[in-house]
């Protein structure tokens, strides 16, 4: 069944993490022109979402298969999995040879790539719009065809150890944050990080990656986007025709409850870095909480942009930090949000983290000025209009809250909520989240 739907880009980010604001300046909600874009949306009758985006500017299409399945799905001794099966989906079908996906979208003037987050996975083909059905044909095969060569699949594993060491275990604040991010999450799978431990990726086996990919690689766990310049009645045509005869099955999903803290946790980590940093990780619900655009908001007054509380006392008045800042982790399962500072030297890490809650406490205490809401709600909105101006990043967007939620609405429930945020709201959130017996602190610390 055909449902088309009128969607503001005014609201697609908001489905993400949150919008962090980039200008100073202000901007007059009234004065911008906010366009509307079309989607058609359709469903085959084993499951399968599709929902495609029409622009007809010129003549390419973006393809892409989303499945619900990410590193907060993967039990105890398999972490990475998901992103190891990701790099294993090139290795070729019982159709298909090695490199023969990626031959075969270059031939045709296209490209193609795939990622892997906490809650999804994610292929997609650039292709001219003529080619559409190539794109189709291709991850309708590996939906269901994926071979699985031994040889070839610890090849692929140690090109993802590689990986590992160059984006975690070179990286200052990435190997960092896995070590404060396990601290907080002790028995939930964000436990450890998308990438996994070494050790699972040393000790995970073809059985298991054949045993994942059966179990979640299936239309009634995937979502079809389409973007550019496609007909959606022919997209619904070539989903039937290359899908529509794969049969549903039951998803199984891993569910274990973090236990609510009960106390601050504090770690210290040495690195061979210039400058101490203090990140503060702080549990929040799943992406789609009612309170999740009052959290965002709070970042943007406290941290983020050159005119928040801390920027403002701890960096410009005071000087005791180079840097500040924070960002959400909205996911299908609660998350977090990470606010981190750059103290001037490592004697001043502790006197920054006590100002830190100072200012914080004030905040809770003395309140939020309006016109420090109502400039926040400005910055958000022009944010979310110049970011999407792309169709095919509004339809990436659009597709993330389906995955994660279930719900392409959400964009509407999140501007009723950003139109109704009141000053009391955030500082509601700030009370019942960001106290210290819900927070994990890191002083990532010079070595010597």
């Amino acid at each position: 069944m055909r449902k088309t739907f009128k969607i503001m880009l005014l609201s697609l980010l908001l489905i993400l993490f949150g919008v962090n604001s980039i200008y100073a300046h202000q901007v007059n909600q009234k004065e911008l022109f906010i366009p509307k874009l079309d989607y058609s949306h359709f469903k085959l009758d084993n499951g399968l979402e599709i929902y495609v985006f029409e622009d007809h500017k010129i003549p390419l299409v973006k393809f892409s298969i989303w499945y619900k399945v990410g590193s907060i799905d993967e039990p105890e001794g398999i972490s990475g999995i998901s992103h190891l099966l990701e790099h294993t989906m090139f290795l070729g079908t019982e159709g298909l040879a090695k490199e023969q996906v990626h031959q075969l979208i270059k031939s045709v003037g296209g490209s193609n790539n795939a990622g892997t987050y906490y809650d999804y996975t994610t292929y997609y083909e650039e292709v001219p719009s003529a080619k559409l059905e190539l794109a189709m044909a291709i991850e309708a095969d590996r939906m269901r065809n994926l071979k699985v060569d031994p040889e070839e699949f610890n090849r692929e594993r140690e090109v993802v150890k590689q990986e590992r060491r160059m984006r975690v275990e070179n990286n200052i604040f990435t190997s960092s944050l896995e070590k404060i991010q396990a601290e907080a999450f002790q028995e939930s799978s964000l436990h450890h990080q998308i990438i996994g431990w070494m050790e699972d990726l040393d000790n995970i086996t073809v059985e298991d990656i054949r045993d994942y990919y059966t179990r979640y690689y299936a239309p009634n766990n995937a979502v079809m986007v389409v973007s550019g310049d496609v007909d959606p009645q022919e997209v619904y045509t070539l989903a039937k025709k290359y899908y529509g005869s794969y049969q549903p099955q039951e998803i199984k999903r891993l569910e274990v409850i973090e236990p609510k803290q009960k106390a601050e946790r504090v770690i210290r980590v040495k690195k061979v870095t210039q400058v101490p940093i203090i990140a503060m990780l702080y549990k929040i619900p799943e992406g789609n909480h009612p309170d999740i655009v009052a959290i965002n908001a709070l970042l943007d007054i406290l941290v983020n942009n050159s005119t928040s509380r801390v920027k403002t006392e701890l960096q410009k008045k005071k000087r005791m930090i180079l840097d500040a800042g924070g960002f959400t982790v909205g996911l299908r399962k609660p998350g977090y949000a990470l606010l981190y500072t750059v103290p001037m030297s490592e004697g001043m890490v502790y006197d920054v983290r006590y100002n830190f809650d100072q200012e914080l406490e004030k905040l809770i205490e003395q309140g939020v000025k309006q016109s420090e809401l109502e400039i926040v709600k400005k910055r958000v909105l022009k944010d979310l209009i110049f970011s999407q101006k792309d169709i095919s990043a509004a339809a990436d967007t659009v597709a993330t809250s389906v995955v994660r939620y279930d719900d392409p609405t959400l964009y509407q429930k999140n501007i009723q909520r950003l139109k109704n945020l009141t000053t009391k709201d955030v500082i509601r959130v700030a009370q019942k989240y960001f106290v210290r017996d819900n927070r994990t602190i890191g002083y990532i610390l010079p070595k010597n």
